[in-house]
């Protein structure tokens, strides 16, 4: 798989940030318009019940849709590079923020420097200020908050050689290799993240410097502190938002099975951590993957040096 390029890259971020404004103007739209159908007095209202009802529903699942856009549509971020993930941030939480300081329409005045007044409207406006809460607030992080929210049982559970945590997985692995499984697993406890991806395995396979990985890393030239920085500052960028899924990612996993592939094509009867820092790179919509590639570290080169080094055994670690 090709990387994307900085242009793509940019134009999916800015076209996804505008989907998600589209989506919450249309649902204030919505909802400004059915405050206004429903009528707000002296009058009773003319409209019947049972087109009430249609719109009370109507107004229920666009709500829910626009809070549910707004968090998948930021959660695209991940998907970019770093120099491109906060443009989804900036471009849809900054002109919400400061609509939201700006002053509700008056009855019977024109609206603040000439605005929608479904912007203006308080319903318009109560839909914008879900949406920002979606986006701002269920970004924080409440078990770094409040230490001891989450039960100690909902942490994942330490891996120890010859057994796993995760079914089915695959092949054998060197005990250098199983060192950086328990550590993929001490990074994310270190997060506070239930699941387990493979920015987690990364700093896992980089933590011992005596490795087969970290060693082929070091050998193609790639500062190991530098690397381990970009990615801690990815993963922490990210918090709370993106800890719904308890264990291995997919991608994590198809990383692990590749590395079994690696290592059988290569001869090897066991998984090295070089074969999972191969079988990684070859991700190339990664964002960790995409960290070692623009550090020069391609799957090319990770397989030469591989062979370069020999099959990992505990004697490397002396």
């Amino acid at each position: 798989m090709v990387e994307r390029s900085p242009v793509k890259q940019a134009m999916s971020a800015v076209l996804i940030s505008f989907i998600v404004l589209a989506v919450i103007a249309a649902a204030a739209w919505f909802v400004t318009r059915t405050a206004e159908a429903l009528g707000t007095g002296p009058l009773p209202s003319t409209l019947p019940a049972r087109n009430a009802y249609i719109l009370t529903v109507a107004t229920a699942l666009l709500s829910a849709a626009t809070g549910g856009v707004t968090l998948l549509g930021v959660r695209q971020a991940k998907f970019f590079t770093p120099q491109f993930a906060w443009l989804v941030y900036l471009i849809v939480s900054v002109p919400l923020v400061l609509l939201l300081f700006t002053p509700l329409q008056r009855f019977g005045h024109e609206a603040f420097a000439g605005l929608p007044s479904f912007l203006m409207s308080a319903a318009g406006r109560t839909t914008v200020a879900v949406a920002v809460g979606a986006l701002l607030i269920g970004a924080l992080d409440l078990r770094r908050i409040v230490p001891g929210l989450i039960h100690e049982s909902a942490r994942p559970v330490a891996l120890v050689p010859g057994t796993t945590v995760v079914r089915g997985l695959p092949g054998r692995f060197t005990p250098n290799a199983w060192r950086a499984l328990s550590f993929m697993q001490e990074e994310a406890q270190r997060f506070d993240h239930a699941y387990m991806g493979t920015e987690h395995l990364l700093l896992g396979l980089l933590r011992d410097p005596a490795a087969q990985a970290s060693r082929a890393v070091v050998n193609l030239g790639t500062d190991l502190a530098a690397v381990r920085s970009q990615l801690e500052g990815v993963i922490g960028r990210r918090g709370s938002l993106y800890t719904g899924t308890s264990g291995l990612t997919r991608r994590c996993q198809r990383v692990i099975e590749g590395a079994s592939r690696v290592a059988r094509a290569d001869g090897e009867r066991t998984v090295s951590t070089g074969h999972l820092l191969q079988a990684l790179v070859e991700q190339a919509e990664d964002v960790a993957a995409q960290l070692l590639v623009s550090a020069g570290v391609t799957a090319e080169r990770v397989s030469s040096e591989l062979r370069h080094l020999g099959p990992e055994t505990e004697e490397q670690k002396q």
